[in-house]
Formats: structure tokens, sequence, C-alpha cells
């Protein structure tokens, strides 16, 4: 197996879901580290709960990367619900609260949205809403920044721009991390963007392939995002979250992607308040 599910602690005796971390591209789930770390674990959303990471191949942990036959095959879809799936049958209430970023809220979501009734008891998700739509419709012009996908995968193919896509994701993105210049070997996530330049233009200018968006779910809901994340979201899936009761956006208009780590300090009194509610 590529990925890997972690126990960082087991809480024993416990009759609550556990907390589930899923990092995103290009990071580890180091990302988290202000979220579980020692302090946090006696705040009242935490407290009593088992907290397990889920590892994607990554540079930083788990540089264990798939051949492209095997993603070609779906195999991250597939080890990511075979994880989950057990760790949700070994959860006390059947079910798990699960914080994900980025790939890992896409992974989350399109898990939930394949089950009648997801095991999900609380979902925090960062930056990716629960649909993607790549049309003009919904986003405009800015439909074509989907074309990103092409320039952070292209490291995976043309060795040579290894170092350019590094440094533009640093320095127009605002990624930040020591070992930056290797964020290359994490461009497998985007092995399979060549491939939709076939369906991508006819998506975004007509609209075809279209799915109806993911909006049926019944568990709670915190949504936070940057501006450009917008691209992740759609109109429908956030007037939905504003007006269920159970739910919540937020919106840091000064913060970029990557600000569930860069920016812990406010984002987790959020999550804090989300996840113990009536615990606090």
């Amino acid at each position: 197996m590529y990925a890997r599910l972690t126990c960082l602690h087991q809480a024993e005796g416990t009759s609550k879901s556990p907390v589930v971390f899923v990092h995103g591209f290009p990071d580890s789930p180091a990302m988290f580290a202000a979220y579980y770390a020692e302090a946090e674990r006696q705040q009242p959303w935490l407290a009593d709960r088992s907290l397990y990471c889920y590892s994607f191949p990554n540079r930083h942990d788990n540089p264990n990367f798939p051949p492209l036959a095997e993603l070609a095959r779906g195999v991250m879809a597939r080890e990511f619900d075979q994880l989950m799936d057990e760790l949700a049958r070994q959860s006390p209430t059947g079910k798990l609260v699960v914080l994900a970023h980025d790939w890992g809220a896409t992974h989350t979501w399109r898990w939930a949205r394949a089950q009648k009734n997801p095991p999900i008891e609380k979902m925090v998700a960062f930056s990716v809403g629960s649909s993607h739509r790549f049309d003009v419709f919904e986003h405009g012009l800015n439909a074509f920044t989907w074309m990103y996908g092409l320039w952070f995968g292209a490291p995976y193919y043309l060795p040579f721009l290894r170092k350019a896509v590094a440094w533009s994701i640093v320095n127009a993105a605002g990624y930040q991390s020591e070992t930056a210049a290797e964020l290359w070997k994490d461009t497998y996530h985007y092995w399979d963007r060549p491939s939709l330049l076939l369906t991508f233009l006819p998506q975004a200018l007509f609209g075809l392939f279209y799915q109806p968006e993911y909006l049926d779910f019944d568990f709670p809901v915190l949504y936070l995002r940057s501006p450009l994340d917008r691209i992740a979201s759609t109109a429908a899936f956030e007037r939905l979250i504003e007006s269920r009761p159970d739910c919540r956006l937020v919106l840091y208009p000064e913060f970029n992607h990557w600000f569930p780590e860069q920016h812990s300090d406010v984002v987790l009194p959020e999550v804090r308040a989300f996840v113990g509610g009536s615990e606090e």
C-alpha cells in the first residue's frame, strides 16, 4: 500500500468518534502539527478522541510514490476508500470527524458522495468544496485557472521544469517549506492533467460532462477557504453551507491556499468551536 494511516493517539474506553487529519498537495500530515500537538489535545474538541493522520505518498514522511500504471488504475482512490472504511468500522460511533485540505478534501468528498449514509460525524473542509465545476457558467473566465494543473504536473513529465514550478508555487502562490525545491516529487498527484486537455475546454466553454453537485449530505460541515479557493467550490454549495444552522462558511480574504498551516492560530478557534460544540 502506498498511502499510510497512522494513529497519533489511542483513547482508551472512549465513546467518541476519532479525528482524522488528511493533508493535501504538496504537504504531509505535519501541516496539521498545531492541530494535534500535545497541548492542543487537552482542548475539549480533542479530549477523549483517538487521533489519526492519513498520509498520501509525499516527499516529507512517506516517499513511497506509485508508478504511473498504478495511478492510472485509481490506486489512490481505492486505498483511501479502503483505509477510511476500515477506520469507520472500528470507530465507537461508526463515524469519523474529518479535517481535510486540498486533495485530502477532494478524496473525502468523493468517498462520502459514493455512500448512501457517509460515516462522517463532522467535516472540516479546507479550501475544497463538495463539488468541482469547470465551466464558465459557474466561474466566468476564472474557469480557465483550472489550467494550473497542467503547470503543477509538468515536472512529472518534464524534469527540466522542476525548479521553475517550485519557484512559482512558492513565490506566486505563497507555499512555504524548507524542502520546497523538491516538491516536484509530489506532482504525481497531477499525473492525469495532460489527458484533461481532451475534456477541459468543452467543459469550460460549454458545460459538457457536467455532473450534478453534491449537496444532499446530512453531516455538519465547516468550510474555510481563501479567495483563490473559490475555483474549488461552487455558489450552490456555499449558499447551502450558509443556510444550514449546523454548518459554517469562513472566508479569509487576506490568506493564501495554505492558510490552515500558515495561520493555524487564526483557524484553530473556528475548528475548536465547530468540532467541540457543546463540549466547550
